[in-house]
């Protein structure tokens, strides 16, 4: 009775096993290797049921019982080529986890060490985690920023786009966009975010990488304020030209109509009507001067290098300043605004030379190689402070204005200069299709 006892029950649960193997198929995505394991549990829930059978009767079935030999030899070939493949799936499991640990490993490292502000945070913007460098930047202790939210941490500006931004990440799976925090001082920081979705500790979570740009925005505003200090410049002297030039041609002009249309003989009139063309032929050329100042006529005509060539001729007539130019193979069918901002550009330079350097002599290099624009400009003047002109531009050197222009078109500038040394001045402009 106990042995009966003892096969049912063991029949019954290889029956069990059998169907845990299968419903566990669905969990091992169809792992060859378990797959092997399966079958042999059902073979095995097969061979109990034969011995179950053996014992109910006396006399088995010749069939059988070669049927349950087979058997034992099938499941012992199954089961030692499935524990053979469920062996390269634990190494490869292990060689996973080991990656996964490592990868895990670089991720902390480069967290804890990043220059950049990292936060993570739910899908609410509660945070979960900070690096060292936000603890830094932002004043707070660790403890105090993992029971804020992004809400309380931003500028006024920035605090009611803080939902929208978030249903965005969440939509897209990413979102760069700029941003400001507030330090526990009071100190506005502008960011620029770069935030996405991941899976952390089997929920989705916010990472957001906040890199600090107050440096650059604060450069943007120099330049800004720079350009518009500039245009105010040019419109100054472009209403001081027309005051001083015109207006008072203008008005002995009006003067000289008013006369000829009072009573006056036939030669008083004569001479009046030939002073006044003369004054119309002095305001026509002083017209032409203002527009040529405005966008030079030799560069709509002849292009950049004969606009330079010409101005430059015309400085080293006055003797107080020696210039060598050299141009190659600068293209003919430049686009004419950026032909006028090179223009621009080495005219400033040689007006700061003049005023500023005490130079004696400066040379320009103008080259065009592989689809770039290369300006080079030396003078052996007085030099200047780089660190200083870098945080502020002395009055009249006129640099915010340079550098202005050349960012106004994407390109690259670097300066030196040394005290008493004289200036090195390169720029570089990469044109937006070849020519």
């Amino acid at each position: 009775m106990f042995t009966f006892i003892a096969i049912f029950l063991s029949a019954f649960l290889q029956i069990i096993a059998a169907v845990a193997a299968l419903y566990l198929l669905k969990v091992a995505k169809g792992k060859l290797a378990w797959k092997l394991i399966a079958v042999a549990f059902i073979l095995m829930a097969a061979r109990r049921i034969i011995e179950l059978f053996f014992y109910l009767h006396s006399n088995p079935n010749e069939f059988l019982i070669l049927l349950n030999s087979w058997l034992g030899v099938a499941i012992t070939i199954i089961m030692t080529f499935g524990v053979i493949y469920l062996g390269k799936v634990l190494f490869s499991y292990n060689r996973l986890e080991k990656a996964r640990m490592e990868s895990e490993k670089r991720f902390e490292a480069l967290f804890k060490n990043s220059s950049d502000e990292i936060f993570l945070a739910d899908l609410k913007g509660n945070f979960l985690e900070v690096n060292q460098e936000a603890i830094t930047r932002m004043g707070y202790t660790r403890k105090e920023l993992l029971d804020m939210n992004f809400r309380d941490i931003k500028s006024a500006k920035f605090r009611k786009d803080v939902d929208s931004n978030i249903d965005k990440i969440i939509n897209r799976g990413q979102l760069i966009y700029e941003s400001e925090h507030v330090a526990k001082d009071g100190e506005v920081i502008s960011l620029e975010m770069n935030s996405r979705i991941i899976d952390y500790e089997d929920k989705k979570a916010m990472l957001t990488i906040a890199r600090d740009i107050t440096e650059r925005k604060q450069m943007e505003r120099r330049i800004l304020g720079a350009v518009i200090n500039a245009e105010e410049k040019e419109r100054g002297r472009l209403s001081k030209e027309l005051h001083d030039g015109l207006g008072p041609i203008l008005s002995a002009i009006k003067l000289y109509v008013s006369q000829l249309s009072s009573e006056t003989d036939e030669g008083e009139r004569k001479e009046l009507i030939r002073v006044t063309n003369e004054i119309i032929d002095e305001a026509i050329t002083n017209t032409r001067d203002i527009s040529n100042n405005l966008r030079p006529r030799v560069i709509e005509e002849y292009g950049l290098v004969q606009a330079v060539q010409e101005f430059i001729r015309k400085i080293n007539k006055t003797q107080k300043l020696d210039i060598s130019f050299n141009a190659s193979n600068i293209p003919e069918n430049l686009d004419k605004t950026l032909e006028l901002i090179f223009y621009r550009i080495i005219n400033e330079l040689i007006n700061n030379t003049i005023k500023h350097a005490r130079a004696s002599v400066s040379e320009i290099n103008l080259d065009y190689a592989e689809n770039k624009i290369i300006l080079v400009y030396r003078d052996n003047g007085i030099g200047f402070d780089e660190k200083e002109i870098m945080t502020r531009d002395i009055e009249g050197m006129g640099l915010n204005n340079i550098l202005s222009r050349i960012r106004s078109i994407d390109g690259k500038v670097k300066f030196e200069s040394i005290t008493g040394e004289g200036m090195v001045f390169v720029a570089e402009v990469e044109l937006q299709q070849p020519v």
